[in-house]
């Protein structure tokens, strides 16, 4: 009951940990920055006809929910012009008074901002997160037209974008620059099948703390379990890493990979953890814990007092979230949360409980009868979402939740049942 709680705590914080993590914003770096200065590279040797040097940094996860994903950006260094500029994708305000609306609305704007090396390194040491670096293998001329567009890009005028944690990003935005430069060849090496969906990378790069894990898992409908392929994975700032690394001659884009900071952290994992069978029995514990105070409710004041209770904070917590999933479908810019089957897990309609659950408490027969009516409708939309498994609607991956909500359904309608019985 406990984890269900904090799950409704975390639900409307659950896709902003997702957005931010996916953009990676450096801390210190939430407002448009001038460009830097004070020359950074000294003026280089015998350069020849390249002194621009052009490199895709790619910054691992760290520990607070919004860096879960990790984070990259681009790297230009121009031995002319002494200069080295990080142009960053990922930048948003923080202090934004419509932040928590544009967020919820999936209307959140996203920048590109510009910083210095130097800056940027000490924040990711701070943060015990590594920086490795794939220098492009491009043409000079081609490097000049990178440079000029990011200049552009970085304008007042033209930086901001609406930002969209599978598609928009600051991975995407990166993969699309280099791929306009390199003539469409890294998109062309990519259009093979993905390894995993975005639910399993989402889930994968989540799978600690578990109360984001659970928020992820529920807030993700069907969308997110398409087929995808490579170029769509690279909305994970390690996979496009992964892509550039993977092109082989003619085609090779990128140098070796640069370590350019350490750092000691474990990797992320190469697949989602398996839950569903601790996801069964919690279910079923908690189904027992219900049918068992039902049937002691008979008799016990004590029993029914604890089981009006759990049906109270069960009816907050599910309810809530099954009407923060429907506020996701109908009301927000969030393309992977619409259509959401876990709607029938979550029933909606449960927030009723919370009242009705201090009448069974108490001990009143109308409460009793209405709240088992409310069990027995959400414990048959738990049987429609297992039917939907094989229907004609695209298939969810919600196999583990419904292990969960299945039991405990059945444990409070069959507990409900039993207190209409006389002692």
């Amino acid at each position: 009951m406990r984890s269900i709680a904090r799950l409704s705590i975390a639900a409307v914080a659950l896709m902003l940990a997702g957005t931010a993590a996916v953009a990676g914003t450096p801390s210190g770096q939430q407002a448009p920055a001038p460009l830097p200065a004070a020359p950074t590279v000294p003026k280089a040797e015998n350069m020849g006809s390249d002194p621009l040097r052009v490199y895709v940094m790619t910054m691992s996860p760290g520990d607070h929910p919004f860096f879960r994903f990790g984070h990259n950006a681009i790297l230009v260094r121009d031995y002319d012009r002494q200069t080295e500029y990080v142009y960053n994708f990922g930048t948003f305000r923080f202090d934004s008074p419509r932040m928590i609306l544009d967020f919820l609305g999936g209307r959140l704007t996203y920048w590109l901002s510009v910083s210095s090396l130097p800056g940027v390194m000490r924040t990711y040491q701070r943060e015990n997160r590594s920086i490795t670096m794939q220098e492009l293998r491009v043409t000079p001329a081609q490097k000049r037209a990178l440079q000029a567009a990011l200049d552009d890009n970085a304008r007042p005028d033209k930086r901001e974008y609406k930002y969209d944690y599978f598609l928009d990003n600051c991975s995407t935005r990166v993969r699309d620059a280099v791929d306009r430069i390199a003539g469409g060849r890294l998109q062309a090496s990519a259009r093979v099948p993905g390894r995993q969906t975005l639910r399993e990378h989402a889930l994968r790069m989540t799978a600690q703390p578990l109360w984001l894990y659970l928020a992820l898992d529920v807030v993700l409908g069907p969308s997110a379990d398409r087929p995808i392929d490579r170029w769509a994975e690279m909305f994970l700032p390690m996979e496009l890493a992964s892509g550039l690394a993977a092109m082989k001659e003619p085609d090779w884009l990128v140098e070796d990979p640069e370590l350019l900071l350490g750092a000691d952290r474990p990797e992320p994992l190469a697949s989602p953890p398996s839950r569903g069978v601790a996801f069964l029995f919690a279910g079923l514990g908690l189904g027992v814990v219900f049918a068992a105070l039902g049937w002691a409710a008979r008799r016990n004041r004590a029993a029914r007092i604890g089981l009006g209770t759990l049906v109270s904070l069960w009816g907050l917590a599910v309810g809530f979230i099954g009407c923060f999933l429907i506020y996701a479908w109908v009301g927000t810019d969030h393309v992977v949360a619409h259509r959401n089957q876990n709607i029938l897990l979550c029933a909606p309609w449960a927030i009723v409980l919370v009242g009705l659950g201090i009448g069974v408490a108490i001990g009143r027969d109308g409460a009793k009868r209405k709240a088992y009516k409310l069990a027995a409708a959400a414990l048959a939309a738990v049987a429609a979402a297992l039917l939907l498994k094989v229907g004609l609607v695209p298939r969810q991956a919600n196999g583990a939740l419904i292990a969960f909500f299945a039991p405990a359904w059945l444990g409070l309608a069959a507990a409900l049942k039993q207190t209409l019985r006389r002692p």
